[in-house]
């Protein structure tokens, strides 16, 4: 007699992400994977999107036999699952809850729906900026752009407690919350119906140009640009030009020179101080005032 195998349940694998310290949330950890699952990326593998879970550092086990049961839920039960929903006849459904009209519940809720869309895209791209899909696949991932913004918006809404909610917006909300998640669910299974056909070879057309994943980058969880005090209009040798420094994301400073034909001149250095970045816009002014005069130019590796 066969041994008919278990499949573990979506509780068995809550509870294991959270013994190992998943950071995904486990609305996005089913959307990941069903986003590497539909990718047209063929070196795409169930391992490396397990990993990316862990956002590349997965967990310490104890043991062998621990490794064998986290993978064996996440691949032999939740990929296998998501799999099923290539079947046209058995489309995917983001993650449901009762949900009452009410700040806290409803913020709840356009976080998951934020996380859940961001985590199908992410898993749809991997680690590219840019796919080039077939045109209903890159219609689909557009539409699903504008759910998550109505989502994202109103999870940070929701959240901001000096933002009046009055009731009957709470109330409105909920129902569009309802008709953004019904319209979400049909533009993912486009998405996969589309990749699948690609993938098949049936006839399934590119778009004309590649579809980029920067929508899904909501505007709140980009860092702020840090303006240095030190920018400024400088004058040398009868040349002035506006002097602008700001931060990047790891501590140095960015220098741009403006001049007075509105042309960018960045350098590809970028300094440890603020200080150092006007010494050195200073410098190249007194010592090459011509080339501010309104010729382009890439970089200023030299200065």
């Amino acid at each position: 007699m066969t041994k008919k195998t278990s499949i573990p349940s979506d509780v068995v694998i809550k509870t294991l992400l959270t013994r190992y310290g998943c950071p995904t949330p486990f609305g996005a950890v089913r959307t990941t994977l069903l986003g590497n699952i539909a990718s047209p990326i063929l070196t795409v593998s169930p391992l490396a999107a397990i990993e990316s879970l862990w956002q590349g550092h997965m967990p310490t086990f104890q043991s062998p036999t621990d490794a064998e049961e986290l993978f064996g839920a996440l691949i032999g039960g939740l990929w296998n699952r998501l799999a099923e929903h290539q079947n046209s006849r058995n489309p995917f459904r983001l993650m449901r809850a009762p949900v009452t009209p009410t700040r806290h519940e409803l913020r709840e809720l356009a976080l998951l729906r934020k996380q859940e869309l961001a985590g199908f895209i992410d898993g749809l791209f991997g680690n590219e900026d840019q796919l080039m899909l077939p045109e209903k696949a890159h219609q689909a991932v557009q539409k699903l752009a504008e759910a998550y913004s109505i989502f994202a918006g109103a999870a940070d809404l929701l959240t901001d407690e000096t933002k009046p909610a009055p009731e009957p917006e709470l109330v409105k909300f909920a129902h569009h919350a309802q008709q953004a998640t019904i319209f979400a669910e049909e533009h993912i299974n486009r998405v996969i119906q589309s990749c699948k056909r690609a993938r098949a070879n049936q006839l399934e057309p590119l778009a004309v140009m590649p579809t980029n994943r920067s929508a899904f980058r909501w505007k709140a969880e980009e860092p702020a640009v840090v303006d240095s005090p030190l920018s400024q209009e400088v004058t040398r040798n009868g040349v002035t030009v506006n002097v602008q420094i700001y931060g990047d994301d790891a501590g140095r400073w960015i220098l741009e020179v403006v001049d007075q034909q509105n042309t960018s001149h960045v350098w590809d250095k970028h300094f440890e101080t603020d200080g150092e970045a006007l010494d050195a816009a200073i410098c190249a002014l007194e010592e090459d005032p011509m080339e501010f005069m309104g010729t382009p130019t890439n970089s200023h590796d030299l200065h």
